[in-house]
């Protein structure tokens, strides 16, 4: 049995199931709870337990625990059942035999059948041309098995009704070896949802991550224990992704169908990649960016170049018109939701409701928990964002925590960026970061793109003499790659590569939109031109909070005014 006990948290009919199973044959292996959502578009795709028979075959076993269940011919009673049993495990079992093949291939030739147990529920199976009277095991059949051995007795049996009844399998001609057998399960491991052998690993890396947190983060892990639906919103640099993060990886650890989104792409890939490395691995968590995720579930595949406009209108239309597929809606549904940069998705309606229909319960009784700065970083309508707050606030009636303490910036970088940018002194409580000093910031202003390019090249030789290396370093834009200062290249002497590139020994460029949500030792903010719209404020505070050592400006002289209007005025409110 892997692993050798069962969660208290299983369904009762899992835990019968296992007991029974758990007394068989010792030459039988069974794996209880595999996740294959990974290798099937991340959809929904669990079996509840895989048994190994070496001289039979391998046996997909999907559990329902309900004491009453029902078919109309067009819907399943109890109303929590979402699709049909035999299907999901007829398609568990395929979506398994197809990644079994692909990592094994010397295995393909052993038969792969499927089965539902209904262990508490009386279920007649009418006379079909799609599931078979092998495919179900009802209360009646489960309760006359007096023993392990008669249960198993009777697996057996309908293991080979149903191989015998598939003119593409076949009983193997000799029994699996000791050695096939681990090398079989050997494959199998890596997807299995839970791993309790590694909950020693699991308590200390939260004893590292007790030691991380400020006292103001703490309490949201508390506040997630009583709530279902949270707002957590905070500054630039207040540590919300380090909070989501976790946060996610806690819900996924318990055994939920777990998202973790946001909108950024550049953001998405280093959530990606840092979930990758966290052991042990949870195929139950689903990471990355809003558009990549949703629609590689729903097996749409994007046009090339493309604008704004098919993101955030087309495709969240689209997305909608293929959950009207019941048996789709399933599949991609999530237990569980964690936004981070919250305030991106929820300043496009069309786009967070979409978002909202993957998720089991919607806005009002889903369990979400959202993350953002919905006050300085609105880099799209505000007027949108506070329409979807207010709906949120309605409907779903979120907890909510503010995070105030600054724990990525030096002080003297915070607050000039909320100074320059005329936003309210009270954005931060306090700083975690001490040092600092008035070289961690310069600003300076240029009337010409060979001025601008001049000034850029003096300081990147003044960081390279301090012992800075290229990949240290970071050139934001508040124009597109193509007409950036880097990007059309202006600035001679100096090897860049775009943020999408992946480059060693390089200064990386983009835009501080793309930018949204990382961080680097050095920002450099380039072709700065304001106005007095508060997304160009928003744009300003994004940028140079990217820092977590020294950020410097080049801002275009046209621009010195506004400047000192906003730091005059402070935070007198957005447009």
């Amino acid at each position: 049995m892997m692993p050798s006990y069962i969660d208290e948290k299983s369904p009762p009919g899992e835990r019968d199931v296992f007991n029974m199973l758990s007394g068989g044959p010792e030459d039988w292996a069974v794996m209880h709870s595999l996740d294959l959502a990974p290798w099937n578009r991340d959809l929904r795709t669990e079996i509840d337990f895989v048994v190994i028979v070496p001289d039979t075959g391998i046996l997909c076993i999907e559990v329902k625990s309900h004491r009453e269940i029902g078919f109309d011919g067009s819907n399943w009673t109890p109303a929590d059942i979402r699709r049909s049993p035999f299907k999901q495990a007829s398609d568990a079992r395929y979506t398994f035999y197809r990644k079994l093949k692909e990592l094994a291939p010397r295995f393909r030739h052993v038969p792969v059948v499927h089965l539902c147990i209904f262990p508490n529920a009386f279920f007649v199976l009418q006379p079909n041309m799609s599931v078979a009277e092998s495919e179900l095991m009802d209360s009646r059949t489960f309760g006359n098995c007096s023993s392990s051995s008669a249960f198993c007795y009777e697996l057996k049996r309908r293991m080979r009704a149903s191989i015998n009844a598939d003119g593409n399998l076949f009983l193997p001609g000799s029994p699996l070896s000791t050695h096939a057998l681990d090398d079989l399960i050997k494959c199998c491991i890596p997807i299995q949802k839970r791993r309790p052998d590694c909950r020693e690993s699991i308590r200390y890396r939260e004893q590292e991550l007790e030691a991380l947190l400020s006292i103001q983060q703490k309490p949201v892990f508390r506040l997630a224990e009583y709530n279902e639906r949270i707002i957590v919103s905070g500054g630039a640099g207040t540590g919300k992704s380090l909070v989501a993060f976790e946060l996610a990886r806690r819900y996924a650890e318990s055994g939920e169908r777990v998202a973790l989104l946001c909108f950024n792409s550049l953001f998405g890939s280093w959530l990606n990649r840092k979930m990758d490395a966290v052991q042990p691995q949870l195929p139950n968590l689903v990471v990355g960016r809003i558009f990549r995720v949703l629609t590689k579930m729903a097996g749409i595949i994007p046009p090339e170049n493309l604008d704004s406009d098919y993101w955030e209108k087309v495709l969240p239309l689209l997305l909608e018109e293929r959950l009207t597929d019941p048996d789709m809606k399933a599949m991609v549904a999530f237990d569980r939701l964690v936004v981070d940069e919250a305030q991106d998705i929820l300043s496009r309606p069309l786009l967070m409701n979409c978002l909202f229909t993957f998720l089991t319960g919607g806005i009002r009784d889903g369990k979400h928990v959202l993350f953002g700065d919905f006050q300085n970083q609105v880099l799209a309508s505000r007027d949108m964002l506070d329409q979807s707050l207010n709906r949120l606030e309605r409907e779903a009636r979120p907890a909510r925590w503010h995070l105030s303490e600054n724990c990525r910036n030096y002080r003297i970088v915070a607050r000039t960026s909320i100074g320059l940018s005329g936003l309210d002194d009270n954005v931060y409580s306090g700083f975690l970061r001490v040092g600092g000093s008035i070289g961690n910031f310069d600003i300076d202003f240029y009337s010409s793109d060979i001025e601008q390019a001049a000034i850029l090249s003096n300081w990147l030789k003044e960081f390279r003499k301090t012992g800075y290396k290229p990949e240290d370093i970071t050139i934001l834009s508040f124009f597109s790659d193509a007409k950036s200062l880097a990007g059309r290249g202006m600035v001679q002497g100096w090897q860049f590569a775009s943020l999408w590139q992946d480059a060693i020994n390089r200064i990386h460029y983009g835009s501080v939109h793309a930018f949204k949500g990382m961080e680097n030792k050095i920002i450099i903010l380039t072709d700065v031109f304001l106005t007095e719209k508060g997304f160009k404020r928003d744009l300003f505070y994004t940028g140079m909070t990217r820092s977590t050592e020294s950020i410097r400006i080049l801002c275009h002289e046209t621009s010195k005014d506004i400047l000192s209007g906003w730091m005059k005025t402070g935070g007198s409110g957005h447009e």
